[in-house]
């Protein structure tokens, strides 16, 4: 069985930013998993922060640290598309519906089409560059991606297409899942008319064995005001409306899914608006980790899903490790996430320093784990295959931390208490509206704080760490170079 996972808009790509670190955590299986993109912005800040969190993973996956079922950080193979980012324009610099459609040859040749073209679209929708997205217009977008999307010649849909032919005809099941917002332009126009796309490009080449699922994000954020009343732009104002309509729609006409999940928030964070590229770069949310979840349940349930189910949480105003719908209550996301957490703070705040003080000063350093991990394998501090894997993990521990720390604090109207950001983050606050960021010097006394519910801070259980470091020896014939390291510091975290 081989996973598929389908990131629409920049709503979307920050929910395959989410289930990429439930995989690092382990949540998911030693499957292959398969990544695309969809979005006409291609700098979309949210989609390039998705992107490079997946490079990251992707090279920590290539580190041998052992055996899957003992190490299970890392352990599922992500593959991306090719291109990781498709869009409907291609390579058009300035796109407009207008000239999408050919709309002065339609007038010319086709007078009535014209005329019904001119009733559907008015002339901001025809004539405004497309290039940062569909503006909140997903009747813009649907029109354009019913045009484009083809499993059976254009890439990178053909090798989607094939790849899933490939698991059916060796009578594997393929899990195809797709996230996306309903509220905006590219999420609520790509989801169901690439679903419908997806199902009959597959049935006209006779592939079988596949289930379609999908989340679909209802109004969880609004804009802080900072834009042209004039200008055709996603508007905060139009969420609910937009939302209610496309529910009736889902619920009378949308046949393409197995299973939809539907994720919100009754109490919208403020973000700061932008029309899209770099600028469009919102923070993580607590929702994209429920909609992460969403793929997870998708992608294990061998059942399926009979009638609805609802999640609800115990108090109104918190969200604490009881509310995660993992199927048992955290007992499975939690140890992992717990795990995750504290290798990437112990790694951060002592082992790669200590590591680079030895580089710099180029003496011996007689601490166990260093003899038995670095100095017997004879693993040289300034080799550059060694140093690119260190970096490349302190690279992907910072994203994870921030990550963590941005789902803590995206709730402005309730508390979210998984992670204890306050040894590794803070909040800082701008014009702008607050964000999180990283410490620059992690608070190591609270280490035994990281996760909720908090207790009395104990300083020497970092320490502790050490001493399991310095205990530990890795038999694993799996675990290879570098891997040994993280294998043994990854266990002695548990």
């Amino acid at each position: 069985m081989s996973y598929y996972v389908i990131g629409i808009g920049g709503t979307g790509a920050k929910c395959v930013e989410a289930l990429t670190h439930l995989c690092a955590a382990g949540m998911l299986p030693e499957q292959n998993m398969y990544c695309l993109f969809v979005d006409p912005d291609r700098a979309n800040g949210s989609l390039a922060r998705a992107t490079v969190t997946l490079r990251q993973y992707q090279a920590c996956h290539n580190i041998p640290m052992g055996n899957r079922e003992a190490i299970k950080i890392f352990r599922t193979k992500i593959t991306t598309a090719d291109p990781h980012v498709w869009s409907p324009f291609l390579d058009k610099e300035r796109p407009q519906l207008a000239d999408f459609f050919e709309f002065s040859t339609l007038k010319t040749k086709h007078p009535r089409a014209a005329q019904l073209f001119d009733v559907l679209y008015s002339d901001a929708e025809k004539e405004t560059s497309l290039e940062m997205g569909f503006r909140g217009h997903p009747s813009l977008g649907a029109a354009i991606m019913a045009r484009t999307v083809n499993l059976g010649e254009a890439e990178p849909w053909l090798t989607f297409r094939k790849m899933i032919s490939t698991d059916a005809e060796a009578g594997q099941e393929a899990k195809i899942f797709m996230f996306g917002s309903i509220f905006g332009g590219t999420g609520a126009s790509g989801f169901p008319t690439i679903a419908r796309l997806i199902k009959n490009g597959l049935r006209a080449h006779e592939v079988k064995f596949t289930k379609l699922g999908g989340a679909l994000l209802l109004p969880y954020f609004t804009f802080i005001p900072s834009y042209k009343k004039e200008e055709l732009r996603a508007a905060a104002e139009s969420f609910l409306m937009n939302t209610q309509m496309a529910l009736q729609y889902y619920h009378g006409q949308q046949k393409e899914h197995d299973t939809i999940y539907l994720l919100g928030e009754s109490e919208p964070s403020p973000v700061r608006f932008s029309i899209g590229a770099s600028e469009q770069k919102n923070e993580a949310h607590f929702i994209e980790l429920y909609a992460a979840l969403a793929a997870y349940d998708f992608f294990t349930r061998s059942d399926g899903h009979k009638g609805y189910a609802m999640v609800a949480r115990e108090e109104k105003d918190k969200i604490d490790w009881l509310d995660i719908p993992d199927g048992k209550n955290s007992s499975i996301m939690k140890p992992l996430i717990t795990q995750l957490t504290r290798l990437a703070f112990a790694y951060l705040d002592v082992y790669i320093t200590t590591l680079k003080d030895i580089r710099k000063s180029g003496k011996s350093y007689r601490a166990p784990w260093y003899v038995d991990y670095f100095e017997r394998n004879k693993h040289e501090l300034d080799s550059t295959m060694l140093e690119t894997q260190l970096s490349q993990m302190v690279e992907y521990c910072k994203s994870f931390l921030l990550w963590l720390a941005q789902i803590e604090t995206s709730a402005k109207m309730r508390k979210v208490e998984l992670i204890n950001h306050n040894p590794f983050a803070e909040e800082k606050t701008t014009e702008d509206g607050s964000f999180a960021q990283l410490l620059d010097d992690l608070r190591d006394n609270e280490f035994s704080n990281l996760v909720y519910p908090l207790g009395v801070a104990n300083p020497k259980v970092l320490s502790k760490v050490w001493e399991n470091m310095s205990d530990m020896k890795v038999r694993d014939p799996n675990a290879l170079g570098l891997g040994k390291f993280f294998h043994a510091l990854y266990k002695s975290c548990e």
